[in-house]
């Protein structure tokens, strides 16, 4: 029997591969690998490039920036050059790197990229760092974007987180790294992004934050500053302060770990509190004056020029006058609308509910703090707790007063028939009851200790406007518009038509003066009615404020009384198109009805052409066109605009003082007798419209001329007896004694056109030698009085019937 054959061992059969085989092999999959690794590369190349030209379509040219002109603050300059308001969307201030501290560019690098002047435009390496951290932590706690990309999504992109804007990012980095060096880039960087309370760079942040420049800042204020652009709400000081000094302190560690500060200067830092300076609002110290050159602005250059390309405009404007106007306005609007009696409470509160209740809701009413509680001269609410036969007890919060009553006498109920002057109560449950909430000024402690003594008050209903030009030049010197612009933007200087009543009689007298007559000419005041079909009353009879008439009048007299029917003979005789023709020349612009009523203001205007007009009067016949703006100015220094001078001469230089001479006599013995009190030459004129629903003073020095009205923006009465001479002279006079403070008193000039004659007093004829009851007068050279005194008595009443 043949034995079966053993199995055999296949590894032991198996044959050894000879070495050259396997070095063949060896090379095929490194080839293989090799071409899947270019094939790889390759597809990358070839997706990245598809990528970057995909996503380069119509992506902006980073050379643009070369020219880039970043939105900054326009800003407005008194005549003394002081800063007095700003206009901006984007409150900037552009400063160059160089005058940046080294510690702000350091805490900024640390905090938001300390790779920065290491890489191209993007950082992988912070990127995958930030990556992992993410995806530990489970949500976004860390960014990759270097300062680079943040400038070019600021510059350029939306806000939009999404993969298509990360890579378009992540391009125009790059290539704004190819354009700019890394200084360039930080600058822009430094000027451009936003850091919170409407501030863009650091400039304005600091001002903002510290209230000092970004030169003045300290370690912990430039960490500060620094920390802000992640989330400038969030870690804003004023709004989350424990949250915002957690996230300084980690700008300043970041600071010490880039061994950009010491350890022991970060320490230091870190203990430093904050010394906050309080959100700037936008500047404007004359909001009504502002307005008006704003408008003046964009009509030359455009919204977008306006807020956006920090412009520097030179104003007019004297901040001491503009705030003396203010003062003399609030103050003197009080005290008249006082007159006009007490229009109610500002509500009621419940007193059931107990006194301290109601403490803590006038607590809350005025805005009392810790350390902030009643000032003597201060203006709060308070509720009425009790009413006596004299006096009554207020609660102002944590502590009371009481109201006695000769400090709320004035509260009668608004009566315009009734004189304001002489209307008193007298008692306060008249006015008042327990439980009202009213506005009290606080006057100071009482004698007794018991309390603050106090008076009512209320907020002015009645409004007023104020204009004052150097009418040498035609510069706006102060404008007020208002009595407060935050309530009502409504500017009444410049915007507001109103009849001005008697302080338009000057102009109707300098065209009769142009037409020969003179101070001492006659018109007999007396009872008229006029019947002309062409004018548009029909039987208009004019009567005198007083309702009397005084025979023979002089020109003098009629205007320092403001005699109205005088005046309207007088434009009747002069002719109505004549007075028209002069008023135009003298700026008035508003429409003038062509009738007789005008010659007593009848026609509206507003109080910047009517106190342009009376420039004219006090400029020896000169009239300067009115002008807010000196020049403007470029960002850069280049001179946009100079204003030059618009003048002409729409009366003669010995019209223009006649006139003057005139409303002397309104100063000296006529309708503003208050105005000697000021105690320097001045001319000026009253003005009160029916219903006394106007109240005007135009008056004039030789070096400043001012025009004050008064009056509701609802066309309703003041209230009787509310003249110019009551409403509107005192805050004319307050305002002129403080703009002339300290300032020499000057005798208006005498033209080489005026002759002083001696003339009868009754008559006005040329007085005979040895007349005794005779005075001097002021004659035109071009009009000298003949042996009868033109026009006297000789007035024929044409068209008349008595």
């Amino acid at each position: 029997m043949q034995d079966s054959p053993k199995k055999k061992n296949p590894r032991k059969t198996r044959k050894k591969k000879p070495a050259k085989e396997r070095s063949k092999l060896k090379k095929i999959l490194m080839v293989s690998f090799l071409s899947i690794f270019l094939l790889c590369l390759t597809g990358g190349f070839i997706g990245a490039g598809f990528i970057y030209f995909h996503f380069s379509k119509d992506l902006p040219d980073v050379r643009k920036l070369k020219d880039h002109q970043p939105s900054t603050i326009t800003q407005i300059f008194s005549d003394k050059d002081e800063k007095i308001a700003e206009f901006y969307i984007e409150k900037r201030i552009v400063v160059s790197l160089e005058n940046i501290p080294l510690a702000l560019k350091q805490a900024t690098l640390a905090v938001e990229d300390s790779n920065f002047y290491y890489h191209f435009g993007i950082d992988p390496k912070a990127i995958f760092r930030a990556f992992i951290t993410n995806l530990k932590a489970g949500y976004v706690v860390e960014g990759g974007s270097t300062i680079t990309q943040q400038l070019t999504k600021t510059m350029f992109l939306s806000r939009e987180k999404t993969l298509p804007r990360k890579i378009k990012e992540a391009i125009l980095a790059v290539r704004l790294e190819q354009v700019f060096s890394k200084d360039e880039i930080l600058e822009m960087y430094l000027n451009q992004i936003y850091y919170g309370h409407g501030t863009y760079g650091v400039e304005a942040a600091a001002r903002n934050y510290f209230a000092k420049s970004v030169n003045d800042l300290t370690i912990a204020e430039c960490a500060m500053i620094a920390s802000l652009p992640k989330a400038p709400n969030n870690y804003s000081p004023y709004r989350n302060p424990k949250r915002a000094r957690k996230r300084r302190d980690h700008v300043i560690r970041r600071m010490a770990d880039v061994s950009f500060i010491t350890t022991e200067q970060a320490k230091a830092s870190m203990l430093e509190d904050f010394h906050l300076g309080g959100v700037e609002e936008m500047l404007n110290k004359a909001p009504y004056f502002v307005e008006h050159v704003r408008r003046i602005l964009e009509e030359k250059f455009g919204s977008t020029k306006l807020y956006r390309a920090g412009l520097k405009v030179y104003t007019t404007l004297n901040m001491d006058m503009q705030e003396s106007a203010q003062r003399a306005i609030k103050e003197n609007l009080r005290n008249a609308d006082k007159r006009y009696g007490y229009r109610g409470s500002l509500g009621t509160v419940d007193l059931s509910r107990g006194e301290i209740a109601v403490q803590n809701a006038m607590l809350k009413q005025n805005n009392f703090s810790e350390g902030k509680g009643i000032e003597v001269g201060s203006t709060i609410n308070g509720t009425v707790m009790s009413v006596g036969e004299t006096q009554a007890w207020v609660i102002l919060g944590a502590e009371d007063g009481y109201l006695d009553i000769k400090n709320m006498n004035w509260a009668r109920k608004p009566n315009p028939n009734v004189d304001g002057r002489w209307a008193k109560i007298k008692r306060p449950n008249e006015a008042i009851a327990a439980g009202d909430m009213i506005k009290v000024k606080v006057l100071g402690r009482k004698q007794d200790g018991s309390g603050w003594s106090l008076a009512l008050e209320q907020e002015p209903d009645v409004e007023a406007a104020l204009i004052s030009l150097d009418p040498l030049t035609g510069h706006v010197k102060a404008m007020i518009g208002g009595y407060d612009f935050y309530k009502s933007q409504f500017n009444r200087a410049v915007q507001a038509i109103r009849q001005p009543g008697s302080a338009f009689k000057p102009i109707i007298y300098a065209a009769a003066i142009n037409e020969g007559f003179a101070p001492s000419s006659i018109i007999i005041d007396s009872p008229i009615i006029f019947k002309e079909k062409e004018d548009a009353f029909d039987k208009w009879k004019p009567v005198n404020f007083e309702e009397k008439f005084y025979g023979p009048t002089s020109l003098r007299e009629a205007l320092a009384h403001s005699r109205n029917v005088v005046t309207v003979k007088l434009m009747q005789k002069i002719g109505i198109k004549s007075s028209i023709r002069l008023a135009r020349s003298l700026g008035i612009s508003s429409k003038l009805e062509e009738n007789l009523s005008i010659a007593l203001g009848s026609s509206g205007m507003t109080l910047f052409e009517l106190t342009s007009a009376y420039s004219a009067f006090a400029n020896m016949g000169t009239l300067i066109k009115p002008a807010a703006i000196r020049n403007i100015k470029s960002r850069s220094g280049e001179v946009l605009f100079t204003a030059v001078p618009e003048s002409s001469q729409p009366i003669t230089p010995g019209t223009a003082h006649i006139i003057t001479s005139l409303m002397q006599s309104v100063i000296q013995n006529g309708t503003a007798t208050k105005v000697r009190s000021l105690k320097r030459p001045v001319a000026g004129k009253t003005g009160t419209t029916n219903n006394y629903v106007d109240a005007w003073f135009m008056g004039y020095t030789p070096e400043l001329v001012t025009g004050v009205w008064v009056g509701k923006d609802k066309d309703e009465p003041l209230g009787r007896n509310e003249t110019g001479s009551r409403a509107a002279i005192p805050i004319w006079l307050q305002f002129m004694q403080e703009a002339l403070a300290n300032q020499p008193k000057i005798n208006f000039p005498v033209p080489n056109d005026i002759q002083f004659l001696k003339v009868q007093s009754e008559s006005g004829e040329p007085a005979k030698f040895g007349d005794t009851d005779s005075k001097f007068e002021l004659f035109s050279q071009d009009f000298l009085p003949e042996k009868e005194q033109p026009f006297a008595r000789q007035y024929e009443e044409e068209n008349f019937e008595d």
